[in-house]
């Protein structure tokens, strides 16, 4: 009867060495062998707060949430202020995209260290708090990163996505230029830089970075993309179509770089080119801007009833709007069929989209009646 306690007793003080272990192995991807070792310790010590936190480790990166939570919430039972509980239940929440129950566990974690600031945990409260669509917030707990770290990437880069997606690209822009001073070789920094410059229409500027960027990965999408795109924002539709082609090289069913080679070839006054295009990123499934082009290219080939056919597919798709009445009014203009046009024209007026373009164009066709 006493072996048993003296085995146990032994075991006892393997704990740290098992415990070591178990977090090798997870180090290291090998949770079977991770789960077996942190096992072992809670057979012996079912309180044991660095097996369960590891169990919750575990689980967390194979996905298996509801177990990791499970871990972590016992880890705290035993100790309630565990940074390592505490950061693992809330990355379990951000990973299960329960991003409200993630900015409560981190909320609690910095009141608890009310005047030591953790960066990694202020940045992913800032990435939440962005995720969720909380501006000012996003933006103090990012910021509050910086007075820690002037330089600190994540903080920066949350500050440049959260921007750019409010649509405010200069700022966006004041902090991938920041990023740029120490990390002017990485790529996603040098296509968002370029992107804030695309928006801006400055395509010229925005070139530069996109170039930099190629030069890393010859066959970046987003480098290429940019490219292509400031070349069609510059008009220059012979170099957009060169890009574009190289993005179907790898993406060859990509919808909208399909009808973006159609633009750009119709642009070039290429129409039967560009109607490959459009009716290759048809093939398998609805396209609105593919549509729009081949009803484009109809009316510029004077095919009016086919373009009004395609146009009011897309109206009874999408509803009304500026451009599809003033390409219909077009059409029936040009067959002679001025009451439809002002019928077209009319309804879009009436539901509610204001364009002084379209009331002109009704004024005109009155007149003309």
């Amino acid at each position: 009867m006493k072996k048993p306690k003296k085995d146990q007793h032994e075991n006892w003080h393997r704990i740290p060495e098992m415990s070591k272990q178990g977090y090798q192995h997870l180090k290291a991807g090998r949770y079977r062998d991770a789960e077996r070792e942190f096992g072992k310790i809670l057979d012996l010590d079912k309180k044991n707060i660095y097996a369960l936190v590891g169990m919750g480790d575990l689980y967390r990166a194979e996905r298996e949430f509801d177990k990791a939570i499970d871990y972590y919430e016992r880890a705290l039972q035993v100790d309630p202020v565990n940074k390592f509980a505490l950061i693992g239940l809330a990355d379990t929440y951000r990973g299960s995209r329960q991003f409200d129950k993630a900015i409560e566990v981190w909320e609690e974690y910095l009141s608890y260290n009310e005047n030591e600031f953790d960066i990694a945990v202020l940045t992913r409260l800032g990435d939440t708090y962005r995720k969720t669509g909380q501006f000012e917030e996003a933006v103090e707990r990012y910021k509050t990163a910086l007075t820690v770290d002037s330089k600190n990437p994540y903080a920066l880069a949350g500050l440049g996505h959260l921007y750019f997606e409010n649509r405010n690209y200069r700022q966006s822009l004041s902090y991938w230029h920041q990023l740029i001073e120490f990390q002017n070789d990485d790529i996603i920094v040098l296509t968002n830089t370029g992107n804030c410059y695309r928006k801006l229409k400055q395509y010229s500027e925005a070139l530069k970075f996109f170039y930099k960027a190629l030069s890393k990965e010859e066959d970046n999408f987003y480098a290429l993309y940019g490219i292509a795109d400031s070349y069609r924002g510059l008009q220059d539709y012979q170099k957009a179509a060169e890009y574009w082609r190289r993005i179907l090289k790898f993406d060859p069913t990509n919808k909208k770089i399909l009808t973006r080679l159609g633009d750009a070839y119709r642009n070039l006054d290429n129409y039967e080119t560009a109607r490959h295009y459009y009716r290759k990123a048809i093939e398998n499934e609805f396209d609105y801007y593919a549509i729009l082009g081949l009803s484009i290219l109809d009316k510029m080939e004077n095919n009016y009833q086919a373009a009004i056919e395609n146009l009011n597919q897309l109206r009874n798709i999408s509803g009304m709007n500026f451009q599809l009445a003033m390409l219909l009014s077009d059409c029936y203009m040009a067959l002679d069929q001025r009451e439809m046009a002002i019928k077209v024209v009319s309804e879009a007026l009436k539901k509610g989209i204001q364009n002084r373009e379209l009331r002109k164009r009704l004024n005109l066709l009155k007149e003309r009646h």
